[in-house]
């Protein structure tokens, strides 16, 4: 047994616990704006919505810390501890601020639209007032987006590359806006009722978003994994390929949900969409973002 590993896991968790309790600070003293954290969760009506959003967070940081972690030099950990701290707190701060421009965007987006229970749309009504469910998942797919962009950035060797990470964190945020923009159209609809912020913000439909969630979370690593496999010094930016290669997976995955829609009306006259989109199924967006999820491992375990 190497016991310098257990004590290095036992420093970098309790590193771990103490930058989840920051995240926690941050978002009861700034993002809540005004909210008692504290009573959202623990109070006598716990929020489910708040806690998908938390959760989003703690998952980012997490993911964060281990991307830290997993490229420090291997030095002297006494040494490795500090930057290693630093350099997440410094994440988890541009994290929050990138949090908070989240909002500002949606608010401007919707400016004095208002949900179906006439609130005007604003994140923090959707997540402490109206306890919208959709909207926790949703943030949650954010939040992925947001922290596999900033896991490119390489405290160790800023300049590593010409920038590099630079325009993989630009490219995978485009990435990740072209993906929510593709399933909004191909598995939801193309008027202005039926899109993703619509059903996430106005509807209070957490189908939607679970179904989106299933392709993010499939599609991130493929990035991920092309961009390993393209080698030093390649971006989104100079291999333009890899976009080539991102869009046929995609088209294959949504003519495998097409062929699925078409066999399953046929069988049943069950419409898919009309299932994510009118009937607001739970049911099925758990399972439809487990299939889409599922196509995309294969392409992964491909390129693995």
């Amino acid at each position: 047994m190497d016991w310098n590993i257990i004590l290095l896991f036992g420093l970098y968790a309790g590193i771990g616990i103490l930058t989840l309790l920051v995240w926690w600070l941050i978002y009861d003293g700034f993002l809540s704006q005004g909210h008692s954290l504290k009573e959202t969760i623990f109070g006598k009506y716990p929020n489910p919505a708040v806690s998908l959003d938390l959760m989003g967070g703690f998952l980012s940081v997490a993911i964060l810390l281990y991307t830290t972690v997993s490229t420090a030099p291997r030095t002297g950990f006494r040494f490795n501890i500090p930057a290693v701290i630093l350099s997440v707190l410094a994440a988890v701060v541009l994290l929050a601020l990138l949090r908070g421009l989240m909002a500002v965007v949606l608010r401007a987006w919707f400016r004095d639209h208002r949900d179906a229970q006439g609130d005007v749309i604003t994140l923090n009504n959707e997540l402490f007032k109206q306890r919208n469910i959709a909207t926790g998942i949703f943030t949650t797919v954010l939040y992925l987006i947001l922290v596999a962009g900033l896991s490119q950035l390489d405290p160790w060797n800023p300049i590593g590359d010409n920038f590099a990470w630079l325009y993989n964190l630009i490219g995978i945020w485009v990435m990740g806006l072209l993906i929510i923009t593709v399933h909004s159209f191909a598995f939801l609809g193309y008027g202005p009722y039926n899109n993703i912020l619509h059903e996430c913000f106005h509807d209070n439909n957490p189908s939607a978003p679970l179904s989106l969630l299933g392709m993010v979370a499939g599609m991130l690593p493929l990035v991920h994994n092309l961009l390993v496999a393209a080698g030093p010094g390649k971006h989104l930016f100079n291999t333009w390929d890899l976009w080539g290669t991102m869009g046929i997976v995609v088209l294959m995955v949504l003519v495998a949900r097409g062929v699925l829609q078409l066999i399953m009306f046929v069988m049943s006259h069950i419409n898919l969409r009309w299932e994510l989109v009118i009937h607001d199924n739970v049911a099925w967006g758990i399972l439809d973002g487990a299939l889409i999820f599922s196509l995309m491992l294969i392409m992964n375990a491909l390129l693995g």
